[in-house]
C-alpha cells in the first residue's frame, strides 16, 4: 500500500497584517479645514468635537465644504555627503536639507473669505458689496496663523493636522459648468515662523483619544 504524506499548509492569509483591531484604526470620510483654530487647551476627542461643533455654528472660520476630499504630504529633501571611502548608507549620515508639507483639497463653496485666501488678496465690504483685490507683493496678512484638517478614525477618536503660516501656492483656478459647481483648488503650505526656526517642521499631527469613562 503506497501511503500519500500530507502537506501542512498554512491556512490562506495568515501571513496578512488584518486583524480586529484593523477596522477600529481606518481613518473615515473627507473630514473638515478649519483656518486660526485654537486647540492647545483640547485633550480629548470629546472636547474638540464640541470645539467644533462651535466653529461649524459659527461657520467663519471653516473653509467649507469639499469635493474629492484632500491630501496631505511632506516632501523631504534629504542628502547623504559624498565623502571618500563612504560605500555605503550609515545611521547619522542622512541630512533633511528642507521639508514641505502641505495640505491640498478642492473648496466648493464660493465666498469672499475663500476667494481672498486662494489669491493671498484681502477682501473689503462697503454696504452690500464685498471687493477682492490681489496684491502684488506677499504679505504677512496673507498667511493663516494654522490651517487645520480633522478627521475621524473609526474607533471614535480623532486626528488633527496642523499647518503653521500657512499659504496657498497654487495658481487660483476657479471652475465653473453647466449643471455643475463652482471649484476652487487650494494647496496650502506651511512655513517657518522666522529664520532661525530649525527645530522642526512647522506642522504637527495631534490624535485625541476618547475620555475615559
Amino acid at each position: 500500500m503506497i501511503k500519500l504524506k500530507l502537506q501542512q499548509f498554512a491556512a490562506p492569509g495568515s501571513t496578512t497584517a488584518l486583524r480586529n483591531a484593523t477596522f477600529d484604526k481606518l481613518q473615515l470620510n473627507a473630514g473638515m479645514f478649519i483656518k486660526d483654530f485654537d486647540y492647545s487647551s483640547i485633550t480629548d476627542a470629546t472636547a474638540l468635537k464640541t470645539a467644533l461643533a462651535a466653529a461649524i455654528t459659527a461657520g467663519t472660520d471653516l473653509l467649507g465644504a469639499t469635493r474629492g476630499g484632500g491630501t496631505f504630504n511632506v516632501g523631504r529633501e534629504m542628502r547623504n555627503p559624498q565623502i571618500d571611502g563612504l560605500r555605503y548608507r550609515f545611521k547619522g549620515g542622512n541630512f533633511v536639507d528642507s521639508t514641505d508639507p502641505y495640505l491640498s483639497t478642492t473648496l466648493v463653496e464660493t465666498t469672499p473669505a475663500n476667494f481672498a485666501l486662494a489669491l493671498g488678496a484681502t477682501a473689503t465690504t462697503s454696504g452690500k458689496k464685498t471687493t477682492v483685490k490681489m496684491p502684488t507683493a506677499i504679505g504677512d496678512s496673507a498667511y493663516l496663523e494654522n490651517l487645520c484638517w480633522v478627521g475621524d478614525l473609526a474607533d471614535g477618536q480623532l486626528v488633527l493636522i496642523c499647518l503653521y503660516n500657512a499659504l496657498n501656492t497654487a495658481n487660483f483656478n476657479f471652475t465653473f459648468t453647466d449643471k455643475g459647481e463652482g471649484a476652487t483648488a487650494v494647496e496650502f503650505h506651511a512655513c517657518q515662523d522666522e529664520v532661525a526656526d530649525y527645530d522642526y517642521a512647522p506642522f504637527e499631527v495631534v490624535f485625541f483619544d476618547k475620555p475615559s469613562i
